[in-house]
């Protein structure tokens, strides 16, 4: 089993430990709990029923613009991109691009945070920025600047990671991944696949063994 998954994936020879580790132990539905402690925590940020965003119009607009709908249900973020299958966004996503490229560009405005447009708008900005270069810079560096309690630590670590491969970087959590010519799934390049499973954990994202099963039936 263990060499079956590495030749599909086909994951480098730095790899193997967590590919290998993640084959042991993938469930086979690809599943959670509502218990587990990574869910619980982005349902915790996630949880906008109290309202008490600052900027509800705005909120309005990043979510129509990102196609997204609230309230988002947890686990809303899975730790799994796959390039060229991006998911589709709303026919404002151009605009609302220019206009968060705007604010990050002006000294002093008002990043769109959850105090300012709740756990849902802020998904919504990590949706649109990532397909931006000029704009997901920006967007990241305003995400990571606001800390957990302003912006969803699963989004963040995941956006790292297509940044990182932007740079021409390797990504540090195993969220990005590839459509090889045979249509296989690859793990993008990525450093210290060791300790994936906790920098994960302490990002509130899944096991890579789930983010593997996952991207595999992507």
């Amino acid at each position: 089993m263990r060499k079956r998954v590495i030749t599909l994936l086909g994951i480098a020879a730095t790899l193997v430990p967590l590919a290998a580790h993640a084959q042991r132990t993938a469930p086979a539905t690809c599943g959670w709990k509502t218990t587990d402690a990574w869910v619980k925590r982005q349902a915790e940020f996630f949880d906008d029923s109290k309202h008490d965003w600052s900027d509800d119009t705005l909120r309005t607009a990043l979510l129509a613009a990102a196609g997204i709908s609230a309230p988002l249900v947890a686990p809303a973020q899975m730790g799994v991109e796959i390039e060229g299958r991006e998911p589709s966004l709303g026919p404002t996503a151009d605009a609302m691009r220019d206009r968060l490229k705007q604010l990050a560009a002006t000294r002093g405005s008002t990043w769109p945070t959850k105090s300012v447009v709740g756990g849902a708008g802020v998904h919504a900005v990590y949706l649109l920025s990532q397909r931006d270069t000029g704009l997901a810079r920006a967007a990241l560096h305003r995400m990571m600047e606001a800390g957990p309690a302003e912006s969803p630590a699963a989004d963040v670590a995941t956006f790292e990671d297509h940044m990182r491969l932007v740079w021409g970087r390797k990504q540090i959590y195993g969220t990005q991944f590839k459509v090889g010519a045979n249509g296989a799934i690859t793990l993008a390049p990525m450093e210290d696949s060791a300790h994936a499973d906790l920098r994960r954990e302490d990002a509130g994202l899944p096991p890579f063994a789930i983010g593997l099963c996952l991207a595999k039936r992507k």
